[in-house]
């Protein structure tokens, strides 16, 4: 059952937080309260997601040399059971919404489930809408999370997120196209391994150079008042680099989870951006403020 949910890739959903994290209200209970809810009602949704589309594609999984393993496709769980998870999972994360009278955001996970909904029946098979439904998935968690707690998102942020899940949609599509060719998904017939490639890069391009914008704009530096959120930038390019450095070995897979998670040092670098973000926005550090007037 856990493998059905794909737990997992909650992972993703903790986009919801970053509202949250950027308003320096960390510490507002009400805040807090709000986007774990959030949380909740999205990881219930996309879990949902995750199983109607399972369901859709059990046939194609079977063909598969990994997703064979997938629990409907294998037979684990029967096709009944797992609808009745799916319908559950809905109906519980519309009665949070209903709890956190957020219409806004019950808007945004609708918008999120019929997305993919429209995934799973077809749109996964018209090249570039596909990477778009993707991508927009990830932008929809940053929105979602602002919303729930009525915190305004830089465009900057947006397009950040915007880009990098671009280029993970694409990154995820060329593996699959290196792996497995063109047999397990219709859509790969009509991507090329260098289109998938050129616009990769342009994407990793723009993330890196939209979330340096959002770093030296003045709204930033004059919320957290600290110059030493820049020195993330760099951290940032690091992490894309190790990133990109794993997913060209085609026999790494392109999920983002999975190669996060596999990963140990991407994970640590992941986690030393974590927490000098944290020690930037949070806890002021006169060293920054004296390296930036030395520079």
């Amino acid at each position: 059952m856990i493998k059905l949910l794909r737990v997992k890739h909650w992972i993703k959903n903790g986009l919801i937080f970053l509202p949250l994290f950027f308003s320096l209200q960390l510490t507002n209970w009400s805040y807090i309260s709000k986007s774990l809810l959030g949380f909740l009602a999205f990881c219930l949704v996309s879990s949902a997601v995750y199983v109607l589309n399972d369901i859709r594609d059990r046939e194609k999984d079977r063909l598969h040399s990994t997703k064979r393993n997938r629990p409907i496709a294998s037979g684990a769980i029967g096709v009944p059971v797992a609808a009745i998870v799916a319908l559950l999972f809905v109906g519980g994360a519309a009665c949070i919404l209903v709890w956190l009278r957020s219409a806004w955001g019950g808007a945004i996970l609708a918008l999120y489930f019929l997305l993919n909904v429209g995934y799973s029946c077809g749109l996964k098979n018209i090249p570039i809408v596909d990477i778009v439904i993707l991508a927009s998935g990830f932008v929809l968690r940053v929105m979602f999370g602002g919303v729930i707690i009525g915190e305004e998102v830089s465009s900057w942020l947006f397009f950040t997120v915007l880009a990098a899940a671009f280029f993970m949609g694409m990154g995820k599509r060329r593996n699959e196209l290196l792996t497995e060719g063109d047999e397990t998904r219709e859509v790969n017939k009509l991507y090329s391994q260098s289109f998938l490639e050129k616009n990769m890069y342009m994407c990793i391009t723009l993330a890196v150079c939209f979330y340096a914008m959002w770093c030296i704009t003045s709204p930033t530096v004059e919320r957290f008042a600290n110059p030493g959120i820049t020195w993330t930038v760099p951290l940032l390019l690091v992490i894309f680099l190790r990133y990109s450095y794993r997913i060209e070995r085609a026999g790494e897979g392109g999920d983002p989870i999975n190669v996060l998670l596999k990963d140990y040092v991407l994970l640590g670098l992941v986690v030393i951006f974590l927490v000098y973000t944290v020690l930037v926005v949070y806890v002021p550090i006169p060293f920054f403020h004296e390296i930036s007037k030395i520079i």
